[in-house]
């Protein structure tokens, strides 16, 4: 079954998450690797990023280097998604 979107419902967006133990990912603005540190609450913006309607990557950021790009996919949303919350 083929599920077809209207390409105007398909926008780049952003969520801040939680930095995880083993991240390897490198910010698209300041171009170092967005690391975990024990005992420190970093976060991290994960944007999905659509061209003319479809998707095109994933672009990850430092949370402070995607507020001083002037957050070019909006507002990133908070919300925190835990195994046990997708269980449900």
């Amino acid at each position: 079954m083929t599920t077809i979107v209207s390409s105007s419902e398909l926008t780049s967006r952003a969520v801040q998450r939680r930095v995880e133990a083993g991240s390897s990912v490198i910010c698209t603005a300041c171009d170092q690797q967005v690391k975990f540190a024990a005992k420190q609450n970093r976060q991290q913006v994960i944007a999905n990023v659509y061209l003319a309607g479809r998707w095109d990557r994933v672009e990850h950021y430092h949370a402070e280097c995607y507020e001083e790009a002037g957050a070019p996919h909006g507002t990133p949303s908070e919300q925190v998604l835990s195994s046990r919350s997708r269980k449900s």
